[in-house]
C-alpha cells in the first residue's frame, strides 16, 4: 500500500461542488459538502471566494433572509456562490464550491467559477448530484460516476438522456475548457418527501473516496444512516401504501441483480411494477 503524503504536503488541488435546489434531492450533495466541511475543517487562513447572485439568481425563487448576528443585529443575507478552501488532506487541497442552482446566464456563471479555480491552481472539478427515483431505501443506493475524457480512469457508461441542472453544464463547459471532471450522482427514493437523507449523501462520500484514492472520514454519519433507515422502516410500518409500494421496488430490483436474470423476466418484472402503480393510481 502506497504511504499516504503528510497532510500539509499539497500535491494536488481540485475542487467539489454540489447546487441547492433540483440537483439535491433529499440535500443530499450539500449534506456532503458540509460533512467535509466539519471533519476535514477550513482553512482560515485562506480567503473564501464569494460570486455575486445579481444576474445568476432569481430572489422569489431563492430569497434572502433576515436574521439577527451575534451582536443582535438584524442583518440581510443574500443568496450566492462560495468558493471554500478546505485544510490539506492527504496531498489534496480541497476547494468547496457551494451555492444556490442559479437561473439565469448559466455559462457566465460556469465561467466565473472555472476562472477562479483555475486561479487556485485546480487541476480536476468534481460534480456531485442526487436526483429522486424509483429505489428502495432498504437497498444500497444506485450512484453513477462519470469521468472526462481529460482523465488518466476510463468513463463509466452513463446513458442517461433528459433534463439537466447546473452540475451537467459546469463539467461540460469545464471539458472544453481543458478541466478534467468526474460527476458522481446517486439516487435518492422518491418517497422520501424533502427531508434530509443521510444514506444518500453517504453514498457520495464513499464514492468520492473511492474515485480519487482518498480516505474520507465519516464521523458520525454511519449512525446518521443507520437512524435514519430505522425512521424509515417505521414510517413504512405505519402506511400500508408505501410500505407496498417499497416491496414492489424490492422485488424489481432484486429480480434485475440475480445472476440469472434475463432480459425478458426483467420486463416482465417492471411490467408487473408498472402496472401496479397505474392500479394505485386508479383506484
Amino acid at each position: 500500500m502506497a504511504e499516504m503524503p503528510a497532510n500539509d504536503e499539497v500535491i494536488r488541488t481540485i475542487a467539489i461542488a454540489a447546487f441547492g435546489g433540483w440537483n439535491d434531492a433529499g440535500t443530499a450533495s450539500s449534506e456532503a459538502l458540509s460533512h467535509l466541511m466539519n471533519t476535514i475543517g477550513v482553512d482560515e487562513n485562506a480567503p473564501t471566494h464569494t460570486i455575486d447572485a445579481n444576474g445568476y439568481v432569481d430572489f422569489q425563487i431563492n430569497r434572502p433572509l433576515i436574521a439577527r448576528d451575534s451582536e443582535g443585529q438584524r442583518r440581510v443575507t443574500w443568496p450566492h456562490t462560495q468558493i471554500i478552501p478546505l485544510l490539506p488532506h492527504q496531498g489534496t487541497r480541497i476547494l468547496l464550491i457551494t451555492g444556490p442552482e442559479p437561473s439565469f446566464n448559466w455559462t457566465g456563471y460556469c465561467e466565473e467559477i472555472l476562472d477562479r479555480i483555475d486561479i487556485e491552481g485546480c487541476t480536476l472539478l468534481v460534480t456531485l448530484g442526487a436526483l429522486l427515483a424509483d429505489t428502495p431505501h432498504t437497498r444500497p443506493l444506485p450512484t453513477t460516476v462519470t469521468w472526462s475524457s481529460h482523465t488518466p480512469q476510463v468513463a463509466d457508461a452513463n446513458d442517461y438522456e433528459g433534463p439537466i441542472g447546473i452540475p451537467t453544464i459546469l463539467n461540460d463547459i469545464a471539458v472544453e475548457a481543458g478541466v478534467g471532471t468526474l460527476a458522481v450522482w446517486v439516487q435518492v427514493p422518491n418517497y422520501v418527501g424533502q427531508n434530509p437523507v443521510p444514506k444518500a449523501a453517504w453514498y457520495l462520500l464513499t464514492t468520492l473516496g473511492r474515485e480519487l484514492d482518498m480516505q474520507i472520514p465519516l464521523g458520525d454519519l454511519d449512525e446518521d444512516v443507520r437512524a435514519w433507515e430505522r425512521g424509515m422502516d417505521a414510517m413504512a410500518n405505519e402506511e400500508e401504501d408505501i410500505k407496498h409500494y417499497i416491496e414492489q421496488l424490492e422485488s424489481l430490483r432484486d429480480a434485475t441483480e440475480l445472476p440469472e436474470a434475463s432480459g425478458e423476466r426483467i420486463a416482465s418484472e417492471f411490467e408487473q411494477f408498472l402496472r401496479s402503480r397505474e392500479d394505485g393510481k386508479e383506484g
